[in-house]
Formats: structure tokens, sequence, C-alpha cells
């Protein structure tokens, strides 16, 4: 009789088999489709208490059938009231297809420009390149877009304002098809409306939300709204490394329907970034892809809107008044006298040009 309770003691004492099942830990029960990934999807990466604060109120405040970030807002940015911001009417220059390019040197003194390219109506396939001395080219962009009448590109380089490895040189050039030509304004600012766009640009990236690429692949997708006429891009890498960054941005109207294409490059130097990108109609997506190392490409972007279908200004279309001396008059970007091929001799001063107050020519 003992020997029998003995051995049912010892069968009571050997663990079920659901004790050796595997448990699921931190992977709770979701519905199908719903994402439950942290930001960069778990990875360990640098966030700063107040990115994380920031992220975490934009997530309580988008609604549930909402993506967690979209562009779209009520009302357009002060800048889209300001004419010459980005301005579309800067005295323009024809480059033909084949690989033509017009170079414009920069003027010392001056640390950014404007630029502007289109096309009429025919695909737009362009690349700008700032080049610092012969072999040093410190910020690049190639830019491709189905109709360039349509979507041009807005652009504002920031670059130094020394020339002390050799002459800062702003390059635009076409693709190797002869039969996409390009329209191409180039405006250099003074150095004080320059300080004027870096506190507007200061405003603006102090009150947006960041998203935060580490690099490796890194792929973002952020749907625009359809009552947004255009989205201006924010780009700095000073809070989390301060390098050099590398990305594919892609503009899609429908499933993997690339209207707009940009491969864009910038260096410490050149940084920040600013650009206006149009979003004519309904169904945009912006796809930003960043193509550096995980350990060398980090950075921060934002995306808030620029024009709105309801609110935008009706006085953005007319003649932009330019506070530089690379505009004065219809002619300046013709061929001499002018910031046309291969720039002209002018130097910014702190007293302004040397006898007239407004630039000095040598």
């Amino acid at each position: 009789m003992m020997k029998v309770v003995s051995s049912l003691l010892a069968l009571c004492a050997i663990p079920s088999v659901s004790a050796f099942a595997p448990v699921n830990v931190g992977r709770p029960e979701t519905a199908i489709g719903i994402n439950t990934h942290g930001i960069n999807g778990d990875l360990p990466t640098f966030n700063p208490p107040s990115r994380d604060r920031a992220q975490s109120e934009y997530l309580d405040d988008t609604p549930k059938n909402q993506h967690s970030y979209i562009v779209t807002g009520d009302q357009s940015s002060e800048l889209s009231y300001d004419p010459a911001a980005f301005p579309k009417n800067l005295p323009l220059q024809q480059i033909q297809g084949g690989n033509s390019r017009l170079t414009y040197k920069m003027p010392q003194g001056a640390d950014r420009a404007q630029i502007y390219i289109q096309s009429n109506g025919r695909p737009l396939k362009a690349r700008v390149e700032l080049w610092l001395g012969p072999v040093r080219r410190v910020h690049f962009m190639d830019v491709s877009c189905m109709n360039g009448s349509e979507t041009p590109y807005r652009g504002c380089i920031k670059f130094k304002n020394t020339d002390s490895a050799g002459p800062q040189t702003i390059e635009i050039s076409t693709s190797d098809d002869q039969a996409f030509p390009a329209l191409v304004g180039v405006d250099v600012m003074t150095p004080e409306r320059s300080k004027e766009r870096q506190a507007v640009f200061d405003d603006i990236w102090k009150s947006a939300t960041k998203l935060y690429s580490q690099g490796d692949k890194t792929v973002r997708s952020i749907p625009v709204a359809d009552h947004v006429k255009s989205v201006q891009l924010l780009v700095w890498s000073k809070d989390v490394g301060k390098k050099s960054f590398k990305v594919n941005l892609e503009f899609l109207q429908g499933p993997n329907c690339k209207r707009q294409y940009y491969e864009l490059q910038c260096g410490g130097g050149t940084q920040p970034y600013h650009a206006v990108f149009e979003t004519p109609g309904n169904g945009w997506t912006m796809r930003w892809t960043n193509t550096k190392t995980i350990h060398d490409g980090s950075h921060e972007f934002a995306v808030v809107p620029y024009e709105l279908e309801d609110d935008a200004p009706a006085d953005s279309d007319e003649m932009a008044p330019f506070y530089n001396g690379f505009a004065e008059r219809s002619g300046e970007f013709d061929y001499g006298d002018s910031l046309g091929p291969h720039g002209g001799n002018r130097v910014y001063t702190s007293e302004g040009p040397m006898g007239t107050g407004q630039g000095m020519r040598l």
C-alpha cells in the first residue's frame, strides 16, 4: 500500500507538458493590419526625451484610423504669403538636353541660394551640384519628375560664406537624353535676407514634428492630405550627429507610381536643407529612404504643408521682389555681366557695395 501511495505522489510531482511550452513574451495578440511597432521598428536609437514626448503627444492626438504622421493642416505656411520665399518667376535660362550644364559662381560673403528648375511639360531630368573647389562636392540633388511643369523643383541651398578651399560653384546639368531640356533660375540671397530666412526656418523647425532616420535603408512613408497643394521639406542633423546625409526621396500617387523621384545628399556644411515640392491632386504619399550606413546617416526631417487648396494666397503669383544684387533687372541672368555661366565677380561686404550700399563689383 505504501508503494502505491509513493508512486502516486511521484507522478503528481512531475511537471505538466504545458510547463515546457515556450512562453509568448512581449508579443500581444493584435488584429491583422494594425501596426504595434515602436519608433524605428523598436531598434535601439538615440532619442532625446523631448523627441519621445513630442511623438507620444502626436500619437495620442491622432485618430486610431489615421496614419501616425500625415501631412495636413488648417492653414498655409506663412512663407507661402511671401512671394520671395520660394519664387516661381525667377529669370530663367534654358539648358538643352544631352548633358548640357550651367555654372554659377557664388560671391564671397553669400551663404544661401534659391534654385528653381522646371520644364515645358516634358519630364524633368536635371542634376544640381555644389562644388567647393575643383574636386570636392558638398551638395548633390538628382531630379527626375514625370512632368516638370506641374511639379517643378524649388530648393534653398545653404553653404559656408567663405571659399578657403576654392571657389564655391553651383553646377546644374541635364541628362544624357537630348529630348529633355530644362529651364533654370538661380537667386543668391544677401546676408541680411539669409538671416531672415534662417530665423523663419528655425521657427518652423521648432514647431514641427520631426522624424528620425537612422540609416541602412530605413524607409519612412508619409501620406499627404488631399487638400495640400504643396509641402515643404526641412532636413537637419544638428541634434543627431551633425554629419552628412544621403537619401532617396519619392512622391507617389497611387501604388508604386513614382511621379517624382529625387536623390539628395547634403554635407554637414550645407545644412539645413529646405525645399518645396508640389503635390497637386489626391492620393500623394512621400517615401523617404536613408541610403547611408546605420552609424553615419542619422538625421531628422520634417514635412509640413506649404500651400492648401482652400486658403492658398492669391498674391503668391506676383513678381517676387529680389533682395540681392543678382536680379536687379530682367536681363540679369543673360550672358556677360550676369550670374550666368561662370558667374560674375561680386563680393558682399559688411558695409554693402563699395560706395553704393548695394553690393560691390570688382
